[in-house]
């Protein structure tokens, strides 16, 4: 009976130590099994992100030439165009844009050919409000900063410059003068005009801006975008208001956009 009556004791001394080890045992295996499937989220979350986006986008401007001269006013043109964008490090990315960008704005100008002895008339006497579109192809590359609000809002700001090319430049404009000379009949007329010749084929811009990624459906996000992009170098240069040579001064097209566009994920 010896036999039994010892490994009886034995369990018996045992039993609580049991208890421990297993209750470790348990606690191993659930960490392990959290551990295991921390592992296939990460992997699951690096397989499902994207290192680029691409995207489309377009919307309206607002546009004002600089007040180097002091008979500016504001008019409003359209942008659209193609993005992409590329995650560099966690919150940091680059984007590089290629968009149709009209900027511009208002100008009065006061003509007066009589000064140099011309004979007062319709075309050497007016006031003429003109309306410019600096119709360019816009390129900018911007440097973002996502700032980590919630999983699926994603706002963004960001900073950078653009080259904007000046394919074509056109003038709309209202002349007033009096019709004939000596007369109180004053006429006012429309028309446009190709002024490209004009104004500098080749801009520089700087931009500051924030947008916000919303999702949409599927991997589809949806993009509100809104920019500042002030002139860095002149839209046109040694313009005077007044037509007179030797007061005139630089003049650079400022705008505030305000976009609309689709994101999607590039594997």
């Amino acid at each position: 009976m010896r036999p039994l009556t010892s490994t009886l004791q034995f369990f018996a001394i045992c039993k609580p130590h049991a208890a421990y080890i297993l209750g470790f045992a348990i606690l191993f295996l659930q960490l392990n099994t959290a551990h295991a499937q921390s592992k296939i989220d990460t992997a699951n979350v690096q397989s499902t992100s994207s290192k680029f986006e691409i995207g489309v986008a377009g919307g309206l401007t607002v546009n004002k030439f600089s007040s180097g001269q002091p008979q500016t006013g504001t008019n409003t043109g359209y942008d659209a165009g193609l993005l992409l964008t590329y995650n560099v490090y966690k919150q940091w990315s680059i984007q590089l844009e290629a968009s149709y960008t009209q900027q511009g704005g208002q100008l009065l100008t006061f003509k007066d050919d009589t000064r140099y002895g011309l004979p007062e008339s319709f075309t050497t006497k007016n006031v003429k409000n003109s309306s410019v579109h600096l119709n360019s192809l816009n390129i900018p590359l911007l440097l973002r900063y996502t700032i980590p609000l919630r999983k699926d809002w994603k706002p963004a700001l960001y900073l950078g410059g653009s080259y904007a090319y000046n394919f074509n430049v056109t003038e709309r404009y209202q002349k007033t003068g009096d019709l004939l000379p000596g007369e109180d009949i004053i006429t006012t007329a429309s028309d446009s005009e190709n002024v490209t010749s004009r104004y500098n084929r080749d801009r520089l811009n700087l931009i500051v801006g924030a947008d916000l990624r919303l999702p949409l459906f599927s991997n589809v996000k949806l993009l509100l975008d809104f920019r500042y992009m002030a002139g860095a170098t002149p839209a046109r240069e040694n313009y005077s208001y007044m037509e007179k040579v030797g007061f005139g001064s630089d003049i650079k097209s400022n705008s505030f956009i305000a976009k609309l566009g689709l994101i999607i994920p590039v594997q």
